[in-house]
């Protein structure tokens, strides 16, 4: 065989056989993915606000218990209180609601509480500077 016919049999055999068919192998298949998570409960503000309403309604309570015992004291010293046990008795009724509704409701709750706890607050400062 002369050239010409080596090069003519070159030029048959990569038309029937692409060159890339010979330098690639076959693709093979590609790995089945991971197979999804199973779904998890999302998370709620509810869920995520609890504990923040809980801490806050535990502070709040000391609050109360330590502005109705300098408003007990003033009472009995003979002070005249009554504005601020009006304040105090709205507190009272706003951490008694936030109480209720703190389960269902803690963002509401948190803010009520938060409120009262103002008000428990500004009652001790004003207390304690009326007993000296």
């Amino acid at each position: 065989m002369n050239m010409k016919g080596l090069i003519l049999l070159g030029i048959l055999f990569f038309a029937t056989y692409p060159a890339v068919a010979l330098a690639c192998p076959p693709p093979t298949p590609a790995p089945a993915p991971p197979p999804a998570p199973a779904p998890s409960v999302p998370l709620s503000s509810n869920s995520m606000m609890g504990p923040t309403a809980s801490n806050g309604l535990n502070a709040a309570l000391q609050l109360s218990a330590k502005a109705h015992a300098l408003l007990d004291q003033a009472t009995e010293q003979g002070f005249d209180v009554s504005n601020i046990s009006d304040f105090i008795a709205e507190a009272d009724a706003l951490l008694e609601k936030a109480q209720k509704i703190r389960i269902c409701n803690p963002i509401p709750a948190s803010n009520m509480i938060r409120e009262a706890s103002a008000v428990y607050t500004e009652a001790i400062s004003e207390l304690e500077a009326l007993l000296g």
